[in-house]
């Protein structure tokens, strides 16, 4: 793949939505601008580059809870961008080069990594936490982009200091990366607390402009879907098949790699429902969002998705069953059958009670990270959409977990030995 040339100086200007200047393009692809400071090698360009490359070809979309009328906006090319370097951490025991998101306590200085509050069995050298919402509070946390690590064996994204349990940190924070997408802004004290987390120093923080420079003509053949998509609008058809290998690096690939299967709610209009609340006035639509091969799977292990009722919870048998008004049978999950798949959960998700009070909407987003054994998620949690690898044998768990969060809290709060649940943290 050609990649843009980098520019003779790089930018001073900070892309803050103010004073970005128009951008003339050379060439007629996605084009990377670093400004700040270039990045570490060309390694981390062409990484980086693939990565925007391919998340650039999604849109921004409306999530909807139908149960409540609300609503909101996700960017799916920074969401794709997250996913997809977060399934290379999964893939490499998070032990890459690349960290996606990872939330800094800015109330230490330096600013540090949180850890895994579900891994502390690993000590010091377990992997950085995977929950957007690491504590409860406002404003005491900051999640840049990416973070590029010095030491690909060391898990410690940061600079040198001690984690919350006291354990010295030698520094491994090679740069802090922060992609900005047509349309993105980079407000000034989000640049400032970035500063800090670098330890003020300019050259350990690189800013990635992206600018699409394709035509319009480019921009639909580069979906390779001008005939499906067409076909897909017109006759309702559930399947899109994105003909492109994911970008992900994983130790062993397959003999023949899977081309990426990227749920057409992605593309197919500008707002989609929660897949948990399943038929809400007899019409599943986060269902019918959902691809044919994805349906199929759901359908063996959680049919409940596709269909009327509610889940009843049995004190006498501590079970939760399903009460179907079709008619439909549904396998029960006991109490212990919920706590076991929620501590995997928690274990592969960092997911605390209190984030997960907080969920309103989910969707699969795809299941490109099949072959580590996880299917990508999006989960909408007050205003904001996030990521989750959740699992693949989870999947069905994690959905019903959703469900009965949104249904019936208290009962599954007492399940899952919630004790006081305290206030989400939010940015």
């Amino acid at each position: 793949m050609e990649l843009p040339d980098l520019p003779d100086t790089p930018g001073a200007d900070i892309p803050t939505g103010t004073n970005n200047q128009p951008w003339d393009c050379t060439t007629t692809g996605v084009e990377m601008v670093e400004k700040q400071s270039r990045l570490p090698t060309s390694n981390n360009r062409q990484y980086l580059h693939i990565k925007v490359e391919y998340a650039m070809r999604f849109p921004r979309l409306s999530a909807e809870i139908h149960r409540s009328g609300k609503s909101y906006q996700m960017s799916l090319k920074q969401l794709m961008l997250s996913g997809l370097i977060r399934v290379d951490e999964i893939a490499h025991d998070y032990r890459w080069w690349y960290k996606a998101e990872v939330p800094f306590d800015m109330r230490t200085t330096p600013p540090r990594p949180f850890l895994s509050s579900t891994l502390l069995s690993e000590g010091a050298g377990r992997r950085h936490t995977t929950n957007p919402f690491p504590v409860p509070g406002k404003g005491i946390y900051r999640r840049p982009d990416i973070i590029i690590v010095k030491k690909l064996n060391d898990r410690w994204p940061g600079l040198a200091g001690l984690d919350t349990e006291g354990q010295m940190h030698a520094d491994n924070l090679e740069r802090l990366v922060e992609v900005k997408f047509p349309g993105d802004t980079f407000k000034e004290d989000q640049y400032i607390d970035y500063m800090q987390i670098v330890g003020r120093n300019r050259n350990r923080m690189t800013i990635l402009e992206i600018h699409d420079c394709r035509s319009e003509e480019q921009q639909w053949s580069d979906q390779v879907i001008n005939v499906t998509m067409k076909a897909w609008k017109t006759s309702g058809a559930k399947y899109w098949p994105l003909f492109l290998y994911p970008p992900i690096f994983t130790p062993r690939p397959p003999a023949t790699p899977a081309p990426a299967r990227v749920e057409p709610w992605t593309w197919a209009g500008k707002a989609v429902a929660d897949l948990s609340e399943g038929a809400v006035n007899n019409i599943a639509a986060g269902w019918h969002a959902l691809s044919e091969e994805m349906q199929q799977k759901l359908s063996q292990v959680a049919g409940w998705l596709n269909d009327s009722g509610e889940w009843v919870y049995s004190q006498g048998s501590q079970a939760w069953r399903w009460v179907s008004q079709t008619g439909r049978a549904v396998a029960s999950w006991t109490d212990e059958q919920l706590r076991a798949a929620w501590l995997k959960i928690q274990k592969a998700t960092d997911m605390t009670l209190d984030m997960l009070k907080q969920v309103d909407w989910v969707q699969v987003l795809t299941d490109v990270a099949i072959t580590v054994g996880v299917v990508l998620v999006a989960v909408g949690v007050g205003v904001l959409v996030v990521t989750l690898g959740v699992p693949e044998a989870l999947l069905a768990a994690f959905l019903l977990i959703v469900r009965l969060a949104i249904t019936a809290w208290e009962a599954l709060a007492a399940v899952l030995g919630a004790g006081a649940v305290g206030t989400l943290a939010t940015q």
